[in-house]
């Protein structure tokens, strides 16, 4: 008896928190393109075979900062597949002013458990202004696998590419992207390692310039069940970023970021969760030989997750983006990004 009640408690959690959105990331302190060691729908556009643990649902989001956008991914015996609109796309280096981000954007997503989980991921946007001139179009793809305690992936931007900044035909943004990475869990812990490598050249104004980018994480991460209805989520990582304009300044920035969040569920029909994170020890940026220590990265975030059943709301409870460092809460927007998703 003892054991059908604590595995039913054990499903009860799981619906209530272990798949979700954008917003449960963002509100745990984690990258909204998915986490390194939590469980989460957003994982599939990191590692593209997460999609075989997160299948069978609907989702939308929308909010303050963020794009509309949504999909659904369903389960077909032994695969699953996935189609969602209106993602970023692959994380593009900052969009100088008058070039179009990506948009109508599209991904199409496989995934299958042959006793090694896998999964791929095609990205593609695409957005033409004939009355402006301006225009943008994107394609990526994405590969993972899962094969026990072992995950890897890949990620690919092919093409990323606006043009019409201003009048002269020739004013055009092209970049490039590779992002590959790894983690292992032992012991209850996640050890994982993120590369990212991108590539920008701006023509603007007949004026030419590249950039290159490079990102290094290296971390590890816990999960601590503190009770049958409470989570602690740990994790510290080294970090290390490098932006070189080509005949020109680098700067170079390296962290050691720490994260601590926690997930409870106050009631059967509600989740609140939050999270503060700082660099510590290690927090120093170089601009060319000038050295200094990057001020105030304490930063706080909170939100919620409303459950009806097989249907859930998902919240980020919005700071004010000047003062957040200090605390400064909006109270008029309690609810600043949602997700609605459901399960079927």
């Amino acid at each position: 008896m003892k054991k059908h009640v604590l595995l039913a408690t054990g499903l009860a959690v799981l619906s209530t928190s272990a798949f979700a959105t954008k917003a449960r990331m963002e509100a745990l302190g984690q990258d909204n393109n998915g986490g390194f060691y939590i469980q989460d729908d957003r994982n599939v556009f990191r590692n593209a075979s997460a999609l075989n643990n997160t299948k069978n649902y609907l989702v939308t989001e929308w909010g303050q900062d963020s794009k509309a956008e949504g999909g659904f991914f369903r389960e077909m015996g032994s695969f699953a597949y996935g189609l969602y609109l209106g993602n970023d796309g692959d994380d593009r280096p900052t969009t100088p002013a008058g070039f179009e981000n990506q948009q109508n954007s599209i991904d199409l997503m496989f995934a299958g458990d042959m006793g090694v989980k896998w999964g791929a991921r095609v990205h593609y946007s695409d957005f033409d202004n004939k009355s402006t001139n301006k225009s943008a179009e994107g394609m990526g793809l994405g590969f993972g696998m899962e094969m026990g305690d072992i995950k890897a992936y890949a990620n690919l931007t092919l093409k990323d590419e606006s043009k019409g900044s201003t009048a002269l035909a020739a004013d055009k943004f092209d970049g490039d992207r590779m992002n590959v990475g790894a983690s292992y869990m032992f012991s209850g812990m996640t050890f994982f390692a993120d590369y990212d490598k991108s590539t920008k050249e701006v023509t603007n104004n007949a004026v030419k310039s590249e950039t290159d980018y490079t990102n290094l994480t290296i971390g590890v991460g816990k999960i601590m069940e503190v009770s049958s209805t409470a989570r602690v989520f740990t994790d510290v990582a080294y970090a290390t970023t490098e932006e070189k304009v080509k005949s020109g300044t680098k700067t170079t920035t390296t962290s050691l970021p720490l994260t601590i969040g926690f997930e409870a569920d106050a009631t059967s029909w509600l989740t609140l969760r939050g999270s503060i994170s700082q660099n510590v020890f290690i927090n120093e940026k170089k601009v060319g030989s000038v050295k200094e220590t990057q001020g105030n990265t304490t930063d706080v975030a909170a939100g919620a997750t409303l459950n009806f059943g097989k249907l859930k709301v998902d919240g980020v409870i919005g700071n004010d983006t000047t003062n957040g460092e200090n605390g400064a809460l909006r109270t008029d927007e309690l609810m600043s990004k949602v997700a609605v998703h459901y399960w079927f």
